[in-house]
């Protein structure tokens, strides 16, 4: 663990996913990029493999999403220091595209978490260390095809698998709509937990980052998320960034450190270029799907609030978590906000919503330019 005493603070920014289809990439970020190169170090989650090469694989009825190299170059432009790539779309192009990806990645200064060659480059964590402050980051997938996850000799993303449960509701009643439950794997549990204990030691801030969730679901946590991000606090972790979901999730407070369950969408772009590698059929049917558990309510409007997390370290431990309102605009561009202004508000009641539709009591403050999670 590092031994600096000195009270120097450390930023750490933390965003949601990340996808960039444009031909003038560096501009997703024109908006965000001093909040984001002025953190001490910033930590994002990519959806795709940006590779020339590879090829499309079997990822079913939805297809891959593009990966134009070209795109890769923001990344860094936009000041990311870490990135985790344990997401489900991380082996749509295969093996050359990936281990490409995160060479290219490491070429240009950017540390990739949570996806490899093989299982022991999937676990192997970040660390950066900043003016003696040591930060270490770890990432894990739920989510992805069967396929994607690595093993002793195969490639892919860093597993925390959960499994599935249909119970009837009523016995007696033959067709009735079942009780679904989810638990975490007992054996990728434990391998989780043991990376955070081994971690532990190793740094002063250690940050998990979880490709979890119940996407385009307003409020909703599966069973195993708590479970998973509770065990992670408890084995050491100060924080849990949330992925996937594509729309805001509820905040928690367990043991004084702050879960995220999802960051929702950052800088994340659906044009043409994505149609023609992904299925729009599917896409539209299961937004029609998830919007009637939310009746009355606009999921793709709701799914424009953002944020940008701030991890305030003072001497090797978080201080204070604080948290920068986004709103994405029509051009798919993410774009900060005051918190004392009527979108930066707007950001804060819609946390403060889902989190308590969720059953969960945190409180979010509003001081100055910042929301403040009530720790």
């Amino acid at each position: 663990m590092g031994t600096n005493q000195e009270i120097q603070e450390i930023v750490v920014a933390a965003t949601g996913d990340l996808l960039i289809l444009r031909d003038r990439p560096h501009d997703m970020f024109r908006h965000v990029r001093d909040h984001l190169v002025g953190a001490d170090i910033t930590f994002g989650q990519l959806e795709t493999a940006y590779s020339d090469q590879g090829s499309l694989g079997s990822s079913g009825p939805r297809g891959g999403v593009p990966h134009d190299v070209e795109n890769l170059a923001a990344i860094p432009h936009a000041g990311y220091n870490v990135i985790s790539m344990a997401s489900n779309h991380t082996g749509d192009w295969g093996a050359d595209a990936l281990l490409d990806c995160i060479e290219r990645c490491r070429r240009n200064g950017v540390t990739v978490v949570g996806a490899g060659a093989d299982i022991d480059e999937a676990r192997r964590p970040g660390i950066i260390e900043r003016d003696g402050t040591r930060v270490g980051f770890l990432a894990y997938c739920s989510v992805a095809p069967e396929g994607y996850y690595a093993g002793p000799d195969k490639h892919g993303v860093s597993p925390m698998r959960a499994m599935t449960h249909y119970e009837p509701f009523e016995y007696d009643q033959p067709g009735g709509p079942p009780l679904i439950k989810t638990q975490p794997d007992e054996s990728d549990l434990a391998a989780f937990v043991a990376d955070i204990n081994k971690l532990r030691d190793e740094v002063d801030v250690l940050v998990v980052s979880l490709h979890w969730g119940l996407h385009f679901q307003r409020s909703r946590l599966a069973d195993y998320q708590p479970t998973v991000a509770h065990a992670a606090i408890d084995a050491g972790a100060d924080v849990v960034i949330g992925h996937h979901p594509h729309i805001l999730k509820p905040v928690e407070v367990y043991r004084g450190k702050v879960i995220f369950y999802s960051l929702g969408n950052f800088a994340f772009e659906i044009n043409e270029r994505w149609w023609q590698s992904y299925s729009k059929e599917w896409f539209e049917k299961a937004n029609r799907i998830h919007q009637k558990l939310a009746p009355g309510r606009d999921l793709s409007e709701e799914g424009r609030n953002s944020v940008i997390v701030r991890l305030h370290i003072t001497g090797g431990q978080i201080d204070r978590v604080s948290i920068v309102p986004v709103f994405i605009n029509e051009g798919h561009e993410p774009v900060p906000y005051r918190a004392d202004t009527p979108e930066g508000r707007a950001v804060r009641d819609y946390l403060a919503e889902i989190t308590a539709e969720a059953g969960i009591d945190t409180a979010f403050d509003v001081v100055d330019d910042r929301i403040l999670v009530r720790v």
